[in-house]
């Protein structure tokens, strides 16, 4: 019998095409738009083009020569020249910085510009920065690097005003390598203090890893935060779908026909509680699959996600059946229309549809937590953000005692058979 009921409610559905455009297609429309209106497309790769003019008054060769000359004539003998000799080669600050970091590895961000003369460099305000190497800087950085001798050459770099952000991103480039320079000597003399082999740069500077945020979570983008926040509103509708069904059927007595066969009401009422959840649980996994082929909203914890999901949707059953009771109890479908035109824009706005509230506010992010879309959106999130199960119990228990809480509250309100 319960399965009867369940059947009859799906197939309501399928036949009703202004329900299902409004539970699939209106929240991946609003998905689509507010995904692209206000985040773009992330993939989309960053080009930036800030010249940077480089000023090498160096010569490679001649101050390796120079480098040699000067280890024989501090008694280094020929058997541990010939390595750092090969390993200052390898480090060269000049080659390292312009040609293997500025000219291959951020070349959608610089271009470079080889000049001669500083004083008409400096005048040329295409310039976003000017990188100077003095004669000598190589031999004396490689003093410095293998035999901690002080250095007295320094790179000088000048920035153009005029040009801030390209400015500050070649500072910031510069002043990282740098940086990784600081750590290759540190680990060359440790190298050379337990006869080991030198550390090869490239692999120092090879850092690996993903985007993080500063609290080390996944950041989300726009079309994975109005995805969550779209659909935890959009399954708000189920609610008044089967509510309002519901009281259609009583309206044309067909509620009536069924307590004639003997069915108990809680019968009924169980019914409504089923179908919702499962009206609820196959629409956010079609919402989310959509999302996940289309925008690439995956989520990296499926168990959870089902979790989350399912727990959500036993509140929209209970949501449901309690909306249910009351058209019954007042004997109209104002209540589950109320609730679709004006609580379910309630809902979203407190719960976080619409505005990430932990980013705005501390007291709205509260208050969207004990929503019951808040919390489902706050769970989604979380893992989204590539937390566990373990970052989204107290979510789910939440939800859980909201369900509870929503049944317990339905349950005196829903009228006995004596009363219909």
């Amino acid at each position: 019998m319960l399965s009867a009921f369940i059947k009859k409610d799906l197939l309501h559905l399928l036949r009703d095409k202004k329900e299902v455009l409004i539970l699939l297609a209106m929240p991946f429309v609003l998905i689509t738009i507010l995904g692209f209106a206000l985040g773009g497309n992330s993939d989309e790769n960053i080009t930036l083009n800030a010249q940077v003019a480089v000023i090498d008054q160096g010569d490679l060769t001649a101050e390796l020569a120079q480098f040699d000359k000067w280890m024989k004539s501090e008694n280094i003998p020929d058997q541990a020249r010939k390595p750092i000799l090969e390993a200052a080669e390898q480090t060269s600050l000049p080659e390292l910085l312009v040609d293997t970091v500025m000219k291959e590895e951020l070349q959608d961000l610089l271009k470079v510009k080889v000049e001669t003369d500083l004083e008409a460099t400096l005048d040329n305000d295409a310039n976003a920065g000017v990188l100077q190497f003095p004669e000598g800087l190589r031999f004396e950085t490689w003093k410095s690097q293998f035999f901690n001798e002080e250095t007295t050459k320094e790179l000088e770099l000048y920035l153009n005003e005029g040009k801030g952000l390209e400015a500050n991103i070649i500072s910031d480039v510069v002043e990282n390598f740098t940086d990784q320079m600081r750590l290759q000597t540190v680990l060359t003399r440790e190298a050379q203090q337990t006869n080991q082999d030198f550390p090869i740069f490239e692999n120092v500077a090879d850092v690996t890893g993903e985007t993080v945020t500063v609290d080390g979570k996944v950041p989300v983008d726009s079309f994975g935060y109005f995805a969550v926040g779209m659909s935890t509103m959009f399954a708000l509708y189920v609610v008044s779908f089967v509510a309002g069904y519901a009281y259609y059927e009583k309206a044309t007595f067909v509620y009536d026909r069924i307590l004639l066969t003997n069915t108990n009401p809680w019968m009924y009422a169980s019914s409504k509680w089923f179908s919702a959840v499962l009206i609820c649980f196959l629409q956010l996994c079609a919402l989310y699959g959509l999302a996940a082929l289309i925008y690439q909203v995956n989520w990296p914890d499926l168990v959870s996600f089902l979790l989350i999901t399912l727990f959500f949707s036993f509140v929209i059953g209970s949501m449901a059946v309690l909306i249910t009771a009351l058209n019954y109890r007042f004997e109209t479908q104002r209540v589950s229309t109320m609730f679709s035109g004006f609580l379910v824009s309630v809902f979203a706005f407190l719960g976080g549809s619409f505005v990430p509230w932990n980013e705005v506010s501390d007291t709205m992010f509260t208050i969207a937590s004990y929503t019951p879309n808040g919390a489902a959106l706050q769970g989604y999130l979380k893992i989204l953000s590539g937390g566990e199960l373990a970052a989204i119990t107290g979510n789910l228990f939440r939800l859980a005692v909201v369900s509870i809480a929503l049944l317990l509250i339905a349950i005196p309100i829903f009228p006995k058979r004596r009363l219909i």
